[in-house]
């Protein structure tokens, strides 16, 4: 008879998927399993994220599993979106390394979804490195508003403050500027805002922050 611990794990990693997508999951589950469990859970998430469980690597990397590795760097090369941050993160943690963040940074740059460039920003929040530090200052120019929240909000995380950026209203006022979706529309007031944001965000940081290496 399974355990308890398995049932949880089953709930969380394939239960269903609009709960787990409105809720979120708690991928630590996964280690309140011991023995043969904790085993068949670990090729359970491996056979999911090859079908494109992007929250199978969050349970790979709670494993640190070096079973995964070769999966999870096969699939780095062919995935995209979420999927793609979740592995990069996935093989930071598992090999001890920052070698996959500049993945994570160019989905912050780069994908056209905002819901996933936000996705790209929260994860930076737990590399705090130079390189990190200089795409979340141009993601506080993003046009979308929950992009430059997130920005903003690893970028206090890393730098030791609380993470609400609306606790500091002289910024938050300036992010929360509609930006313009009409075609042809002028941006200029909105990126006006956004640039005082940052330079308002850079004194918060270099005054009460804690720099990094």
């Amino acid at each position: 008879m399974p355990s308890s611990e398995w049932d949880r794990f089953m709930e969380n990693f394939f239960g269903d998927p609009y709960m787990m997508w409105h809720d979120g999951i708690d991928p630590t589950s996964v280690l309140d399993l011991k023995g043969d469990e904790r085993e068949k859970a670990e090729e359970m998430l491996i056979e999911s994220m090859k079908e494109g469980s992007y929250w199978a690597p969050m349970g790979l990397a709670e494993l640190k599993s070096k079973k995964a590795l070769p999966e999870l760097k096969d699939l780095l090369t062919k995935s995209s979106g979420k999927m793609r941050i979740e592995i990069s993160v996935a093989l930071c943690t598992i090999e001890e390394t920052h070698e996959y963040v500049p993945v994570i940074i160019d989905v912050l740059k780069q994908n056209p979804s905002e819901y996933i460039r936000l996705d790209a920003a929260r994860a930076l929040r737990y590399y705090p490195t130079h390189s990190v530090v200089d795409a979340l200052f141009d993601a506080v120019l993003d046009p979308a508003y929950l992009v430059r929240n997130h920005a903003c909000e690893s970028l206090l995380h890393i730098h030791g403050l609380q993470a609400i950026i609306s606790n500091h209203r002289e910024i938050f006022k300036h992010i929360i500027f509609d930006y313009p979706e009409e075609e042809g529309a002028d941006t200029w007031e909105a990126y006006g805002h956004y640039r005082q944001a940052v330079e308002l965000l850079r004194e918060l940081i270099s005054e009460e922050g804690t720099p990094i290496p």
